[in-house]
């Protein structure tokens, strides 16, 4: 189910751009195999909460940014998430909680310079002791929402009136902040499906040389959204980043992983940062919410890291499936959405691929974090191989799966070519949040009574030297493999194939 809201045929450009992102979203998930149905919300949560109950969906696509009451939208974007979780639907993104909070910015910059997180000063009503100039900005609505070239005030005396002629024009909260004079970036991040997340390539905003001396350097609404506006070719983002630029890219993606600890972040989201004269960055808002539309944004980010919008789809839909939805009966209390505690060690298996297997197996294997893309490239081509030959593949298979078909482990194995008796285990992944409660062994046991079952004598596995294959090789330890043969060098310098032998007779 992708759930969106609704979208009247006069709304500005900053919400029609929701309806081509469920039209990517849609034709993503299509492509990998799944069914989908399209859902538009409304304030009649009970109608969209029925329509949910009439055909419960096996994952929700969570695209709900706004659902206006009066003058206010952003602020009720939490709404549609608090539903799901009511439900106990899996869906995608973020919790409640988390949209709750980021979406009122001032709540956000206070919990920021709680945890020793750099957000620019600010002031709510009249004040003083910030220098100029500072930013007028709305405090919960998003996507440069009624900030034009007058938004730049010199000093804080000249705030207060502004902010109070933004609220009446447009009502809710306004506040100013320090205006940051320097480089702006957006830093996006997917879920790492271990609590964690893994931090896109950095893109910078740039303010072509012709921009308009006396204009404030900002990506205001209409450089933004109106292509009639004479500055918008003027603001465009741009991956090519100064050479000297890696330290500072790294202080900003340190400082993501931690803005997505403390603001309690899932799925997916974006930073905005500012980075002062003196080459310190700023957090400026935290978007747990943003557009999902292909060339735009997040998605633009994860096309410059060789991912794909198919592929990031993907992602972002396993990780909403890494933890078991609790289904509670109707009028019981829901006691989580999305629990903790790691799925069940022993989990139903499954030997013969469907359609849309290889897709979800490329998923799992991305969430992990280890593989390249090269090498979840393979992972998916072994399974198109073995769905499209069936017994004539030499690549079985034994897939993990918890309830509504979330594939949370797989094994993939094989006789070895020109042996008498020898396999292959080609890949065994299980999900970070599943890994650590049994999964790994349960689908080795079941390759090695397949194996033993057709006169297998031995078993072996290969992996890489890096430390990142330490658990790898604790697993195999673990499991009865001994090291047979290193070669060095093998993956890239400093990086050693091992070759590993599990003996069955």
């Amino acid at each position: 189910m992708i759930l969106h809201q609704a979208v009247p045929p006069d709304a500005p450009p900053d919400e029609q751009d929701v309806l081509e992102q469920v039209g990517a979203v849609e034709a993503a998930l299509i492509e990998a195999g799944w069914r989908t149905r399209r859902l538009a919300a409304g304030l009649d949560l009970a109608a969209v909460a029925g329509a949910l109950a009439d055909d419960r969906p096996d994952l929700v696509i969570n695209l709900v940014e706004s659902l206006t009451v009066g003058r206010a939208a952003g602020v009720m974007a939490p709404t549609a998430a608090a539903l799901l979780e009511s439900l106990g639907l899996a869906f995608t993104g973020n919790t409640a909680a988390a949209l709750a909070l980021t979406a009122d910015k001032l709540a956000t910059k206070r919990v920021l310079r709680a945890t020793g997180i750099a957000t620019p000063p600010w002031i709510e009503r009249d004040g003083a002791g910030i220098p100029g100039p500072l930013i007028i900005k709305h405090a919960t609505e998003h996507a440069s929402f009624a900030i034009g070239p007058d938004s730049v005030v010199a000093n804080a005396d000249a705030a207060p009136a502004l902010m109070r002629a933004r609220a009446a024009e447009h009502g809710g909260r306004w506040f100013a902040e320090a205006f940051i004079d320097g480089r702006e970036f957006n830093l996006s991040a997917i879920d790492d499906g271990a609590g964690g997340c893994i931090v896109l390539p950095a893109a910078e905003q740039v303010f072509d040389p012709r921009w308009p001396e006396g204009r404030p350097r900002i990506v205001d609404w209409a450089s933004k959204w109106d292509p009639t506006d004479p500055i918008y070719p003027y603001a465009t983002r741009s991956f090519d980043l100064r050479h000297d630029d890696g330290p500072l890219v790294e202080r900003m993606a340190a400082l993501v992983r931690r803005v997505w600890e403390v603001c309690g972040l899932a799925g997916y989201a974006r930073v905005d940062l500012r980075v002062d004269r003196s080459g310190e960055p700023w957090v400026l808002e935290v978007n747990a919410n943003p557009c999902l539309t292909p060339g735009m944004g997040l998605a633009a980010t994860a096309e410059r890291a060789g991912m794909s919008f198919r592929d990031l789809v993907g992602r972002i839909a396993a990780a909403a499936l890494a933890e078991p939805t609790i289904v509670t009966p109707p009028g019981s209390a829901p006691s989580s959405a999305r629990p903790s505690r790691p799925v069940t060690a022993h989990p139903p298996l499954r030997t013969t691929l469907v359609a849309g297997d290889p897709e979800r197996i490329a998923a799992l294997c991305a969430a992990t974090g280890v593989f390249t893309e090269a090498e979840v490239a393979v992972a998916r081509e072994l399974a198109e191989d073995r769905l499209a030959q069936g017994d004539a593949s030499s690549y079985r298979f034994v897939l993990a799966e918890q309830r509504h078909g979330v594939l949370v482990g797989y094994a993939c194995y094989g006789p070895t070519p020109c042996t008498e008796s020898a396999w292959d285990l080609y890949w065994i992944v299980v999900h970070p949040a599943a890994q650590g409660g049994g999964i790994g062994r349960t689908l080795l046991d079941r390759v090695t009574e397949a194996v033993r079952l057709e006169g297998g004598t031995a078993l072996y596995a290969e992996t890489a030297g890096k430390p990142a294959y330490a658990p790898t090789r604790a697993f195999y330890a673990r499991t009865g493999f001994r090291a047979v043969a290193t070669v060095p060098d093998f993956y890239a310098r400093g990086d050693a194939k091992l070759i590993l032998l599990r003996p069955l007779d």
